[in-house]
């Protein structure tokens, strides 16, 4: 065997062996948690699948020459050739086949092994392997590593893609707890010609639902139509700041790095997600900011901190840090004193922090909103135990953040070793300060009650770390004084490239199966009930499905704009007593006449846990209330909705 032939194959080889093993022992105690008996057919017949498998890998790393026969890379190189157009094709087919081993619905007992984790790396392991030998073999110039590489960036990327899509969905109901509610808040831009009579903004995320509003100016669009925007925001926005980064590290210059540069950054701002509402904040300032023209480099960071300010209030200084980052990168300081090189990055964290809390205020005056609900995130609570392995998120966030920026600090570290003098103390000082500080602030917003289960909370430290990966990856670092790089280890750029990958590949899970024609039937009840309400003159409160109001799928009702599940999940988050009181006022005096909600139960929970803490605030400041003076009279159980009435008669919960 060649020596590319014996390091594909070995490497293949253990690879596969050892997913396989592991896909196994996972599988068998899948079994036993489900009670699994012996005779079990279905179950028999996969274990042999997969154990006759791994016994054929074992045989092949056993018999090298027997090996070698099989996987010849050169003979099939040589075969193919003259007919890339072929390798072209099975590429697409293993990209288009690939995700669907672990989205599509499969019958059980598959549909409970395809969400092992050995399985969904198993999948991938296969994939990629295939399409980088296709690779190789259609450019055999590029050598076969860097076609492993440009094939695992680009099977995830196709697998990040292939996530979304079950979004694009006709159920009429919420696809998931807050899914719905972002396209009422949306619809609130244009209230008058939606609802027939003005309503307050957003007081939450204000930028991102403006985008999403903006479907609403094409007329009544379908639900559907709306969720392909959300989508094509997701992929648009990434893929342009994946864009913009290439571009200013330029194209050309990169040659065949950048492809595979540009669908790392598409991959790597994934790993938080960072929100598309913000991540046009990074492709803006890596478009517009110039480290020698500080008057272009000031409007482009004003520019982006009024976005920041009706954003996210800890994103304000981010426009004004990166352009700092890029500054330090690109500029060296030289015989500049330390006062005027820095006087620069300086103001324009002055002016981008101004403008911000500009924006922020002038947007609260004129939202229609009392001006203490835009408050919330200071009350609420602090779980820090977040921070390490938990139930919502089984890595935790400090652990996760490691695991996410490690790759990119090795390689910062081995390349730069050449490179003593690189930057002045200034710049590093620079650099490292706003990656602390970003550190710092993302572990604290990350540990607040209601900030997830995954790293979106870290997004504004991974933007800045981000970019000096990539100069100094791509060796576009200005530096002081000469030197040599040191080049990057194979080993170092795989771990670079298969963090992303495996942070894309271990989201999102298999569809589910949505019954239409009991939607439609819920629906219709839901209809019947709530317009009859209306018809009387009573109230209906919609907490939950406001979208059936934005989408015309209900008709005849008046929006009542107070307590939509998501701001008042945030008002009993943070404890805002003048609104919960206002609420609980209005069920004691049974202001509405129903009140249409995910379905109402009381159950106190511990922090072991989904959620325990984000359960008990709602329970404690809604639930619990609802069912003082209110009980279920239609529940439609599919949709996960109960439609509750006035009852005098109600027992508060003990």
């Amino acid at each position: 065997m060649k020596a590319d032939d014996r390091g594909f194959g070995w490497a293949f080889l253990l690879g596969a062996g050892l997913l396989l093993a592991a896909g196994l022992v996972q599988s068998w105690r899948l079994a036993a948690e489900l009670g699994v008996k012996s005779s079990s057919l279905r179950w028999t017949l996969f274990f042999a699948l997969v154990g006759g498998l791994e016994a054929l890998t074992l045989l092949m790393l056993a018999r090298p020459a027997k090996t070698a026969e099989i996987l010849r890379l050169k003979a099939l190189r040589a075969r193919l050739a003259p007919r890339t157009v072929w390798a072209t094709l099975l590429i697409g087919l293993i990209a288009l086949v690939y995700p669907l081993f672990t989205l599509a619905p499969l019958p059980p007992p598959l549909d409970r092994i395809q969400a092992l984790l050995a399985f969904r790396l198993a999948v991938f392991w296969l994939a990629a392997w295939a399409v980088g030998a296709l690779l190789w073999v259609r450019r055999p110039g590029r050598g076969l590593l860097p076609a492993l590489g440009l094939s695992a960036l680009g099977l995830g990327a196709v697998y990040r893609v292939a996530i979304f899509l079950p979004e694009i969905s006709t159920y009429p109901f919420s696809l998931g707890w807050s899914e719905a509610s972002r396209y009422y808040y949306a619809s609130l831009f244009y209230a008058g010609e939606v609802y027939g009579r003005p309503a307050a903004w957003s007081v939450l995320h204000p930028s991102r639902y403006w985008l999403q509003s903006i479907p609403f100016l094409l007329g009544e669009l379908p639900l559907w139509a709306h969720r392909l925007w959300q989508v094509l925001l997701w992929l648009v926005a990434n893929g342009l700041a994946a864009a913009m980064l290439v571009r200013r590290l330029g194209r050309d210059r990169l040659g065949g790095w950048a492809l595979p540069l540009g669908l790392w950054a598409f991959l790597f701002m994934f790993q938080g997600p960072i929100w598309y509402h913000l991540v046009l904040m990074v492709a803006w300032t890596l478009w517009g900011a110039d480290p020698q023209r500080f008057w272009r480099t000031l409007l482009v960071v004003v520019a982006a901190s009024l976005w920041a300010g009706v954003s996210r209030v800890n994103w304000i200084p981010l426009p004004a840090a990166l352009a700092a980052v890029l500054y330090f990168l690109e500029r060296p300081q030289g015989g500049i004193s330390p006062f005027k090189y820095l006087s620069w990055p300086f103001f324009w964290g002055l002016a981008g922090g101004a403008a911000g809390l500009l924006a922020q205020s002038a947007y609260a005056l004129a939202s229609g909103n009392a001006l203490e609900q835009f408050g919330s995130s200071f009350t609420s609570a602090l779980l820090w135990y977040r921070l390490f392995p938990n139930t919502p998120d089984p890595l935790g966030v400090l652990p996760g953040i490691q695991l996410a920026s490690m790759p990119v600090l090795l390689a910062l570290f081995v390349r730069l070793r050449g490179l003593p003098g690189a930057l002045s103390f200034w710049r590093w000082a620079g650099i490292g300060g706003l990656l602390a500080v970003f550190f710092a602030g993302g572990l604290v917003v990350s540990a607040k009650i209601g900030g997830g289960s995954n790293l979106h909370n870290m997004d504004a430290f991974l933007v800045l770390l981000m970019v000096p990966g990539a100069w100094v990856w791509m060796d576009r670092l200005a530096v002081e004084a000469p030197g040599t790089p040191q080049p990057l280890p194979a080993w170092v750029l795989g771990f670079a490239v298969l963090v992303p990958v495996v942070f894309s590949i271990l989201s999102g899970g298999t569809v589910e199966r949505l019954d239409m024609a009991e939607a439609a039937r819920e629906l219709a009840e839901l209809r019947a009930a709530v317009e009859g309400a209306a018809a009387r003159g009573g109230e209906v409160l919609f907490i939950a499905e406001r979208h059936l109001l934005a989408f015309q799928l209900v008709e005849g009702v008046p929006l009542v704009e107070e307590y939509e599940k998501v701001f008042l999940m945030e008002m009993a988050m943070s404890g805002n007593r003048n609104y919960l009181d206002r609420f609980q006022q209005d069920l004691e005096a049974g202001r509405f006449e129903l009140i249409v909600s995910d379905t109402v139960r009381y159950n106190l929970q511990s922090r072991d846990d989904l959620f325990g803490e984000e359960n008990n605030a709602w329970d404690q400041a809604v639930n619990y209330h609802i069912l003082c003076h209110y009980a279920p009279a239609v529940w439609l159980r599919d949709a996960g909705v109960q439609l509750l009435a006035p009852d005098p008669g109600a027992e508060c919960p003990q």
